[in-house]
């Protein structure tokens, strides 16, 4: 009896009581649920970062000439490639006379003229309820936002100071030379107006279908003081007559396919024909009269020798190197606080290397001259130019090279607080005497 007892108490001892057995039952279904939980996170997670198996994502389209990419996290720019896919924070630089499209995830088409500087600031695929941010530095950019896809995407094109927000519309956005603003298309636009520090929107009106609404130092400032300057006019027949609209029209009506960056072209099927079988034709030869042959010699021409021109090698292009602000000497610390100036002009001076133009805040500057060699390069913000502006004033300086290959941006800011003049009216004092008697 108590070696039985013993081995029965060992046996439950090990393998424990019935409860602990049930749990023994469930727990590979237990453990099932825990794996499926993570295959299901980990898909997600794949869809996040990829874009989906299967899904083509956004597509750059280097349709003529050339256009570089700078990818998110990256600080030089590189060659852009037909079928690149593109992904949030990519930037792409379209070289002069150039032309590249984008199809985006959602169906909407972004197409970048020559010289043109985009930031795909955002692009979020939510399946319905997607996000796409693009920040236009400069150029023209037509936006096509018409495709079924895209009827619950919130689209947002920046500028400086303005914030296009289309659906379900065709707008041709443009920014340059201290102008930004566009042309509708089709369907209407909502624009907002931010205030000169870009903290708060001071003004929002619609451009509807047919119209144009361009932007300005003048008009910006009337806006800052809430004038609300009318500024929406009529497109123009200039615009309709040019190359790039009348591009972007047919583009719109019927897309050309790309596979591969190609454009798909069927080839001709090719008809055999039927052999045709010539008969031998009888030629009759003429006699043959020779005449004297007449040799007149050549005159003699001496052409002077062109001396060719020397070839100019600037060598590797460099980042610009600010050197001084307002006669102080700049350092990347600065950039934050930045330089106060209380008048203008405000005098900047900096150094390049293997530069062929240099460009300030947009701007190509006329009498820098491409040499070998470190080169100096100076530029003037000045309030009746347009580019000295009260408050915070953040310029963009880069360099291209002969190729129009542009180099990394450099930046500073300057802080513009103008002396404000006291007004005293004459006769106060007198006033203030005859109280105090």
């Amino acid at each position: 009896m108590d070696r039985y007892y013993y081995d029965q108490h060992r046996v439950r001892s090990r393998h424990g009581s019935k409860n602990h057995g049930v749990f023994h039952y469930f727990f590979p279904f237990f453990l099932f649920l825990v794996f499926g939980v993570i295959l299901v996170l980990g898909f997600k997670l794949l869809v996040f970062f990829f874009g989906g198996i299967g899904d083509v994502g956004s597509v750059l389209h280097v349709v003529e000439g050339e256009a570089q990419i700078k990818l998110w996290g990256d600080e030089d720019f590189s060659k852009a490639y037909s079928g690149t896919r593109l992904l949030q924070g990519d930037e792409v630089y379209t070289v002069r006379d150039s032309k590249t499209v984008v199809d985006l995830f959602d169906g909407t088409t972004v197409r970048m003229s020559g010289d043109s500087h985009v930031v795909f600031d955002e692009l979020y695929d939510d399946g319905g309820n997607s996000t796409i941010r693009l920040i236009v530095h400069k150029g023209e950019v037509w936006i096509n936002k018409t495709s079924y896809k895209a009827s619950g995407t919130s689209l947002s094109v920046i500028g400086d100071y303005v914030v296009a927000s289309p659906n379900g519309s065709i707008l041709n956005f443009v920014r340059g030379d201290g102008v930004e603003g566009l042309y509708v298309i089709l369907g209407e636009v909502s624009i907002d107006v931010y205030s000169q520090n870009q903290g708060t929107i001071v003004d929002t009106f619609e451009v509807s279908q047919g119209e144009s609404a361009f932007l300005d130092s003048e008009k910006l400032g009337r806006f800052w003081k809430f004038q609300a300057p009318n500024v929406v006019v009529g497109l123009s027949d200039e615009l309709k007559r040019g190359e790039w609209y009348m591009w972007n029209i047919l583009e719109d009506e019927d897309p050309s396919d790309f596979v591969g960056g190609f454009e798909e072209v069927e080839e001709p099927e090719v008809v055999e024909e039927p052999e045709v079988v010539a008969e031998p034709e009888i030629v009759v030869e003429p006699e043959i009269v020779v005449e004297p042959e007449i040799v007149v010699e050549p005159e003699i021409v001496v052409e002077p020798e062109i001396e060719p021109e020397p070839e100019l090698n600037l060598g590797e292009l460099e980042e610009p190197k600010i050197l001084q602000v307002a006669g102080q000497d700049w350092t990347v610390d600065m950039l934050e606080e930045g330089i106060k100036v209380e008048e203008g002009p405000v005098r900047v001076t900096g150094n390049v290397s293997g530069a062929y133009e240099m460009v300030v805040n947009h701007y190509t500057l006329t009498r820098f001259v491409p040499q070998e060699g470190e080169e100096n390069f100076e530029y003037f913000l000045r309030e009746d130019y347009g580019n000295l502006v009260p408050g915070e004033n953040l310029i963009e300086v880069y360099a291209l090279d002969q190729d129009g290959l542009r180099s990394g941006s450099v930046y500073f800011k300057v802080i513009y607080e103008p002396v404000v003049e006291e007004v005293v009216v004459e006769g106060d004092e007198d006033l203030t005497d005859i109280d105090s008697l």
